[in-house]
C-alpha cells in the first residue's frame, strides 16, 4: 500500500500518546511520527483517557469526517487496565443463579435481582462485614433489587479487585487489600471477566473499522491486551533492559515458600485470548507494551519524565517502534 494513499495520521489514545509531561507536541511520537511519513497529524488523545473515550472519539471523528476517512490511517493506543470501566456492569459478583452454563459471576446490577439459590453455599467463603450487609432475610433469590444488595457495598468491595504488580502507588484503586494481603474467592475468574470485557470491545472496534475499509492498527500503553501472551520483541538499545521487561511482566513464581511472591493472574493463559488472537495480525502490535520502551530509563530525564511517561527521547523509541511495524506489516 502506497504511501500516497494517506494524507492524515489520526491517533487516539492516553497520556502516552498525548504527550503529558512533554514541552511542545511536537516532542510526541505521533507528530514525529506523522512528520517522518509525511503525513498531518490528527491527535485526538486526551490524559486520563480509557477505552470508551478512544472509542467514543473515533466513532464521532468517523461519523463526522466520512468524506476523508480513505485517507488517514489510525493508530489506537489501549490505555491502563481499569480506566473508566462501569464496574456495575462488570461480571464480578458471585451467584449459583446460572451455573448450569458455567456462568458463575453476574454484574452487581444482576446479582441484585438475582441473589443466591443457596446462600450458606457462599456466606461461608467471605470474611468481610459487607457480606452481612448483603444477606436478604431468605435465603432464596430475589427480584427485589433494593432489599437484596446494597451497590454501594459492592463497588467498596471492588478494592480486592485484582490488579498485576505494577502501579504501586495509592492513586490506583485496585489492589489486593488494604495491605496487599488479601485473595476473595474467584480472584482469577474475575480478573478473566474483565479481560474478556476489554477482548471484546478491542475486537469489535477492529470488525467495525474492517467493515468500512478504515485502515488502522491497534498497540498497547500500559497494561498487555494484544501482548497478553507476553512474547515481547527486543526493541531495546540494551540487551539488560529487554531482560528487565521480562522480568518485569514475568508470570513465573522463583519462590512458592514466600508469601509476598504470588502470581496474581496469569496473562498468557486467559480464556479469552483467542478473540484477541482473532484480530488481524496485520491491523495490531502485540509484542510489545509501549510504556516498557521507556521504563527503565533514568527517570525525570529526556527519556522519562516521571517514571509513566516518555520524554523526548521515550518518544523516538515509541515512534521507532510503531514505524517498524507499519513498514513491516505493509502499511507504508
Amino acid at each position: 500500500m502506497g504511501l500516497s494513499k494517506y494524507k492524515y495520521l489520526v491517533t487516539i489514545g492516553c497520556s502516552q500518546t498525548y504527550g503529558q509531561g512533554l514541552r511542545k507536541k511536537e516532542e510526541t511520537w505521533s507528530y514525529k511520527l506523522a512528520k517522518e511519513l509525511g503525513l498531518e497529524e490528527i491527535n485526538l488523545s486526551c490524559n486520563g483517557a480509557g477505552w470508551y473515550y478512544i472509542k467514543t472519539i473515533l466513532f464521532s471523528f468517523i461519523n463526522n469526517n466520512k468524506d476523508i476517512l480513505h485517507e488517514c490511517f489510525f493508530i489506537l493506543q489501549k490505555s491502563t487496565l481499569e480506566r473508566r470501566i462501569n464496574y456495575e456492569e462488570l461480571s464480578i459478583v458471585e451467584t449459583d443463579y446460572f451455573e448450569n452454563y458455567n456462568i458463575n459471576l453476574v454484574p452487581p446490577v444482576a446479582h441484585a435481582a438475582l441473589g443466591y439459590k443457596n446462600w450458606d453455599k457462599f456466606y461461608s467463603c467471605y470474611h468481610h462485614e459487607i457480606m452481612d450487609k448483603m444477606k436478604y432475610s431468605t435465603k432464596q433469590n430475589s427480584i427485589m433489587s433494593g432489599q437484596w444488595i446494597d451497590i454501594e457495598n459492592v463497588q467498596t468491595n471492588l478494592t480486592y479487585f485484582p490488579e498485576h504488580r505494577h502501579y504501586p502507588n495509592s492513586r490506583h484503586n485496585w489492589k489486593i487489600g488494604i495491605n496487599h494481603d488479601i485473595f476473595p474467592n474467584k480472584l482469577n475468574d474475575k480478573f478473566e471477566e474483565l479481560m474478556l470485557h476489554w477482548a471484546t470491545e478491542m475486537y469489535q472496534v477492529h470488525l467495525f473499522l474492517k467493515s468500512l475499509d478504515i485502515n488502522h492498527i491497534m498497540v498497547d500503553g500500559y497494561s498487555p491486551f494484544l501482548s497478553y501472551k507476553l512474547d515481547f520483541k527486543n526493541y531495546y538499545t540494551k540487551d539488560e533492559e529487554y531482560e528487565w521487561v521480562n522480568e518485569f511482566w514475568s508470570t513465573s513464581i522463583e519462590n512458592e515458600d514466600d508469601p509476598d511472591d504470588v502470581l496474581l493472574y496469569d496473562f498468557k493463559n486467559i480464556k479469552s485470548g483467542w478473540i484477541f488472537d482473532s484480530i488481524d495480525i496485520k491491523n495490531k502490535i502485540d509484542d510489545v507494551v509501549i510504556w516498557s520502551l521507556y521504563q527503565f530509563k533514568p527517570h525525570e530525564s529526556e527519556w522519562n519524565v516521571d517514571g509513566g511517561h516518555a520524554g523526548s527521547l521515550g518518544m523516538d523509541l515509541i515512534k521507532d517502534v510503531i514505524k517498524k511495524n507499519l513498514e513491516e506489516k505493509g502499511w507504508f
